[in-house]
């Protein structure tokens, strides 16, 4: 009888000690499973970091950015979300082709991707000089940064999402002047609309330097 009982509590302890190991046994899968768990995630974090930074940039071509343009130190190419450069020679004087660069309200008369050109004060643009326009279907508004008459002329714009700094230079050159104008980008809206349309802005800017052409060349025939 008491070998009995003895035999009966050996099983319950025998059980008790099984039910224990067997819940120390989960513990660990369970501790593995959240460790497991955590890894994924802390390497699902990093694999977003990594493809978040190495989300799509529009091309650059820095090789093409002229020396001789002043930036300010935020907008450089080199840090810009988009940057393009464009160049043309035209057969005028210096003094022709700043007028009709300074005189913005004509603008939308000879190049009719802008529009809308409000000037705050003044009826030309000046060293200091606000404006609002609309070009590339982008409401801009936009302030004069630099103004060196007949020789260099620079403008900050800003829109929804996007922040700009186009510049011109005018250099004389034989029985003309060479002009070159640059433009960098930044911001979301700058980074999608380059990637949607890469050509936009280079073709946008051909093509008005191609008018500045046109109708400087024409006032020197006149």
């Amino acid at each position: 009888m008491k070998n009995h009982k003895l035999g009966t509590s050996n099983r319950e302890i025998s059980t008790t000690n099984g039910r224990a190991n067997q819940t120390r046994v989960e513990r660990a899968q369970a501790r593995r499973s959240f460790i497991l768990i955590l890894l994924g995630m802390l390497c699902f974090g990093v694999g977003f970091a990594q493809a978040d930074d190495g989300a799509a940039r529009p091309v650059k071509n820095l090789k093409e950015a002229d020396g001789q343009i002043h930036w300010p130190d935020e907008m450089t190419p080199k840090k810009a979300d988009a940057f393009v450069h464009n160049r043309i020679f035209i057969k005028a004087p210096a003094s022709v082709i700043w007028s009709s660069l300074v005189k913005a309200k004509d603008w939308p008369k000879w190049y009719s991707n802008s529009s809308d050109v409000k000037i705050t004060d003044g009826s030309e643009l000046g060293p200091k000089t606000q404006f609002t326009w609309t070009t590339l279907n982008f409401p801009i508004a936009s302030r004069i940064d630099e103004f060196v008459p007949n020789e260099r002329i620079s403008w900050y714009g800003e829109g929804p999402g996007i922040r700009a700094y186009h510049t011109w230079l005018i250099v004389p050159k034989g029985d003309g002047c060479e002009v070159t104008t640059e433009e960098t980008q930044v911001g979301p809206s700058a980074i999608k609309f380059n990637l949607a349309q890469p050509r936009a802005m280079y073709d946008a800017h051909d093509w008005w330097l191609s008018a500045l052409k046109v109708r400087s060349e024409n006032v020197v025939k006149e």
